[in-house]
């Protein structure tokens, strides 16, 4: 009987530290839940990398961040949030979380 009770005990202390160890994760994912700025800046830096033309760099910095930003919607979802870029008839979907952007789907 007495190795029940301990055994409960020992349980319940996990369960909390299990709570515990999620509930940080999940503050720490909406404190870095990235921004519309943050993304904006993103594109920009990733197709200015991509680009190995020196008047595309040039133009995606005087016109990339006004552009990027007026085609970008967020839904910001507390612990991540998916933007969706509409370019004419394409959409682009990036799903960001951690101060970070990984999966573009279309």
């Amino acid at each position: 009987m007495r190795d029940v009770e301990e055994y409960r005990s020992s349980n319940k202390r996990g369960s909390y530290k299990f709570w515990i160890i999620i509930g940080f994760v999940l503050v720490l994912l909406a404190i870095t839940n990235p921004s519309k700025d943050e993304f904006v800046k993103w594109v920009v830096n990733s197709t200015i990398e991509e680009s190995d033309n020196g008047w595309v760099n040039a133009g995606i910095n005087l016109l990339g961040n006004p552009l990027i930003n007026g085609v970008t919607t967020q839904q910001d979802l507390i612990f991540f949030s998916v933007f969706k870029m509409e370019l004419g008839s394409e959409t682009t979907s990036v799903l960001g979380f951690g101060r970070r952007f990984f999966i573009r789907f279309p």
